[in-house]
């Protein structure tokens, strides 16, 4: 049974494919078009899958599209009817929304040819397929679900409870509500406005004290029971019902707060000017404020179901320092977060839905990697570097991994471009810069070099799993990089590189058995330095993380790396 996924016409446009019941392939569009967050239809995403898989569009048998713009409908209706909008501009708008999320068969029949796809088409509302892209591939046969983001489908949250193959929404959190919107709103205030600039905001409040949470207050208050509300006199973002908007492929979000913000906060700050202390207070308070909420939301949470563990998952659950705080504070005792918590994720989710809850079929894949996007042949590399005229080496693994491991001890910047591409926005060790996380000038280094990016945000730890919890306060496998825990104090002074200014890391744990190639290199890097982790940040240049070895060999060229490792190839800057 073949079911392909697919988020389109909503950001990081994505496709899945699971084939009896297993993950075989997955990836967002941009990696294909090299538009950040691309929005419309996925169409290079899903010839890979399909290419990956061995499928041809005849075998497709099931067809899940993360979007039902029927959900919610008489809720829309009569938020429209108390605001009494323009009416005709609203449904004018609305149906020409459900027709463009109509056309998704249309769509892979131009690509394919009319009359070959035999496949059942479904709708799935985008935050059923949020909480099965994390419930549903997780550890747990019984758990708590959340989903939290901006919005989908006119809701912002859900919550329920699963077990087995069976979902059971709770409840969910309307339009014009959302956690999202207030993070969002406030990252725009900050001058941070582009889509997915929240994580910037992230990483600068620990420079920051909280304030400002008597503000905030008047901005977001939580209910007796779950669930919260947004003091609409502070955002704007009902004026628009937030639809989608792209340029070229990449989403655009609009101005979403008011004057009166400002009137609370002081003046907004404008894109590229020097950062305060106010700045700085205000992201800290931001932060806090959502950190907090979403703990009180599973302590009910926790009160209402009696699970013990929770699957989390939505555009707010790559708020990796939220996270964090939740497993270590929090009531439940085991967190699943998918590696594409996002909107991509919904494709995979989508997927699920239909195999487990349309077709009732039981569960067996479990989500342990996220390796799951293209790969590229020795051969290919090779090729690829001596069309290029370039000179470069190629070597066994293991003298790969020892020279390697020698020149990052040596302070070099290495390109690690290695079997399949990870899913979801973190580079997890196949498509990495890796350096010495020993060595504090490094972040300077890759920020003049390479990453171009604010001199605030921390760089992450790749460290080998089982010894986590030597280096970091919690022992947990986190494999995605998805939450944030303490350096040890006794070990700050020794990684100062990747141990971000309030004494944390966004670690990853690498396991042998999902990611050899890359253990043995942090293993032997432990053996020249006592040191079991490197710094890893993504392969990409304000772009998105590259895909194939041409986008790497271009990032290379263009950028101040050293060394370039292909596959077995290596690639030495002259000079470096």
């Amino acid at each position: 049974m073949v079911i392909l996924g697919i988020n389109a016409y909503h950001g990081d446009a994505a496709a899945a494919i699971v084939i009896d019941g297993e993950l075989v392939a997955a990836a967002e569009e941009e990696r294909f078009n090299r538009k950040k967050h691309s929005a419309g239809f996925p169409f290079k995403a899903i010839s890979y899958c399909l290419a990956e898989a061995g499928i041809t569009p005849e075998e497709i048998d099931h067809v899940a599209v993360a979007r039902d713009p029927r959900a919610h409908f008489l809720q829309k209706v009569a938020y429209v009817l108390r605001r009494r909008p323009s009416i005709r501009g609203f449904l004018s708008g609305r149906i020409k929304k459900m027709a463009k999320a109509f056309e998704v068969k249309d769509q892979l029949e131009n690509i394919f040819g009319k009359g070959i796809l035999r496949a059942r088409f479904h709708r799935v509302e985008h935050h059923k397929a949020h909480v099965a892209s994390s419930f549903l591939v997780s550890p747990f046969d019984k758990a708590a679900i959340f989903s939290i983001d901006g919005f989908g489908d006119f809701v912002s949250t859900m919550w329920g409870e699963g077990e087995g193959n069976n979902i059971n929404v709770k409840g969910c959190v309307i339009f014009p509500h959302s956690l999202g919107i207030l993070y969002n709103a406030v990252t725009q205030y900050l001058g941070f406005p582009h889509y997915g600039d929240e994580g910037k905001v992230m990483g600068l409040a620990p420079y920051g004290e909280p304030v400002y949470l008597k503000e905030f207050g008047e901005l977001v208050s939580l209910n007796e029971g779950i669930g919260f509300d947004l003091n609409s006199r502070y955002f704007c973002h009902e004026e628009e019902f937030l639809e989608d908007v792209w340029e070229e492929g990449s989403p655009v979000v609009k101005s979403i707060f008011t004057s009166h913000l400002e009137e609370l906060l002081g003046p907004a700050r404008q894109p590229k000017t020097p950062l305060d202390k106010r700045h700085r207070d205000v992201a800290m308070s931001l932060q806090r404020t959502l950190e907090d909420a979403v703990l009180e939301f599973t302590v009910k949470l926790h009160r209402m179901t009696g699970q013990k563990n929770v699957c989390l998952t939505g555009g707010v659950a790559f708020n990796s320092v939220m996270n964090g705080r939740l497993l270590r504070e929090g009531p439940f005792r085991g967190l699943f977060i998918p590696p594409a918590a996002g909107d991509a994720g919904t494709s995979l989710g989508a997927a699920f839905w239909v195999w487990h809850r349309v077709l009732g079929m039981p569960r067996s894949f479990v989500f342990e990697h996220a390796y799951t996007g293209p790969h590229y042949s020795q051969e290919y590399i090779e090729t690829l570097l001596k069309n290029e005229g370039v000179q470069f080496d190629v070597l066994g693994e293991d003298q790969l991994v020892d020279k390697t491991a020698h020149w990052i001890e040596e302070g070099k910047v290495i390109g690690w471009f290695q079997g399949r591409m990870e899913f979801g926005p973190r580079a997890l060790g196949n498509r990495s810069i890796v350096v010495d996380p020993r060595k504090a000038e490094m972040k300077d280094v890759l920020n003049a070099r390479i990453k171009h990016r604010e001199s605030f945000r921390p760089f992450a730890p790749s460290v080998l799993a089982e010894k986590t919890g030597e280096w970091f306060e919690v022992g947990d496998p986190n494999p995605f990089m998805l939450l944030v825990h303490d350096v040890l104090p006794s070990q700050r002074s020794r990684v100062p590189a990747i141990t971000h200014v309030d004494g944390s890391g966004r670690l990853q744990t690498v396991h042998h058995d999902t990611n050899p190639l890359y253990w043995s290199l942090i293993k032997k890097f432990e053996e020249l330095t006592g040191v079991p982790l490197v710094l890893n940040t993504s392969f990409n240049e304000n772009e998105p993380i590259v895909c194939s070895p041409e986008d790497a060999f271009e990032c290379f060229k263009r950028t101040k790396m050293d060394i370039l490792v292909m596959g077995r190839c290596v690639v030495e800057r002259k000079g470096s």
